[in-house]
């Protein structure tokens, strides 16, 4: 750990979902990185950070952020995890250190996880929103027939 100014930054997708936290002395390289490395890279829509005086402040408020904040996609430190039956991401975390020649089907079997991982969670919010739906006319329907009798 340095005493060199840190910043703590944090990615969101489009929907301003919170995707990733990281810190870095030099986040422009690390975004860098990711972009090259991250199978979720592709989602983000934003970034915003903010700089600490010293490395292990920003690693500190990072940890803390991750435990509170629950963002998508950080695995390093405790947070959350991708739901059950989705795999990790394969052969480890950087797509970009694989051979060369067998990163474009890591990266389709990945994308196919996501997408079904997807497709999941669309199903559910759906089978929610139709639960409501029905609660509410339910209770519409008797407010109408109180209404009526009155």
């Amino acid at each position: 750990m340095t005493d060199r100014p840190t910043a703590l930054y944090r990615l969101y997708d489009v929907a301003g979902h919170l995707l990733y936290i990281g810190s870095s002395n030099d986040p422009t390289r690390r975004w860098r990185e990711h972009r090259k490395e991250m199978f979720w890279w592709r989602e983000v829509d934003r970034h915003e950070h903010q700089w600490f005086p010293t490395e292990v402040l920003a690693f500190t408020a990072e940890r803390d952020a991750i435990f509170t904040e629950q963002p998508r996609y950080n695995k390093t430190l405790p947070g959350p995890v991708l739901p059950a039956g989705v795999p990790p991401q394969p052969h480890g975390t950087r797509l970009a250190y694989q051979h060369r020649e067998i990163r474009p089907a890591l990266r389709r079997q990945w994308q196919l996880w996501r997408l079904h991982l997807q497709d999941g969670i669309e199903t559910e919010r759906e089978a929610l929103r139709q639960a409501i739906l029905l609660r509410l006319r339910a209770r519409l329907a008797g407010l109408q027939h109180l209404s009526g009798r009155g």
